[in-house]
């Protein structure tokens, strides 16, 4: 599973909660990062749809192992928000597996604020008390210049979920 942009209008996809721009969407991956995805032919019964998301989530599970997060901090050192960055296109599905909630959980609290610019990048803040107004300009500019942009929608991501909240672009205010 991959997140893409509204624009990318691919054959079979679900928009996420609350989101009108950001859409998930079953597709392979080659070694190259290269996107394929699926199309009508696939016949993406729910159960294969629920097939494929769990695939999709063991191989996000691989790809965390192998990243650490730039932490941004503050003056006083504390943690203010999380960047998460690779060349693998499946980054962005990483928000979907259960490990990272339970990773930035243990950092931010259990409610998080999630931006997914592009495919390789993430920034992760916590719900309360966060510095996101400050960062708003690089979430957008991250998106204007990524070959694979995703979205400029903000989710909150907790166990209830993840679902969009709002956006970073000052134009859909």
């Amino acid at each position: 599973m991959l997140f893409g942009g509204y624009f990318e209008r691919p054959q079979i996809h679900c928009f996420l909660p609350g989101s009108k721009r950001t859409l998930l969407f079953p597709a392979r991956v080659s070694r190259h990062s290269e996107v394929t995805p699926l199309g009508s032919d696939a016949r993406m019964s729910p159960e294969a749809w629920d097939l494929f998301l769990k695939e999709s989530r063991e191989d996000t599970s691989l790809l965390m192992a192998t990243l650490n997060p730039l932490m941004v901090r503050d003056s006083h050192q504390v943690i203010q928000a999380a960047v998460m960055s690779s060349d693998d296109s499946r980054l962005a599905s990483c928000i979907l597996n259960p490990g990272f909630l339970r990773r930035f959980s243990a950092i931010f609290g259990p409610e998080l604020i999630v931006a997914i610019p592009s495919r390789t990048k993430i920034y992760v803040f916590p719900k309360l008390a966060n510095r996101l107004p400050e960062m708003i300009q690089a979430i957008h500019d991250d998106y204007l210049i990524s070959p694979q942009p995703v979205s400029t929608e903000l989710f909150e991501l907790s166990k209830k979920g993840v679902r969009a909240i709002g956006t970073v672009d000052p134009d859909d205010q």
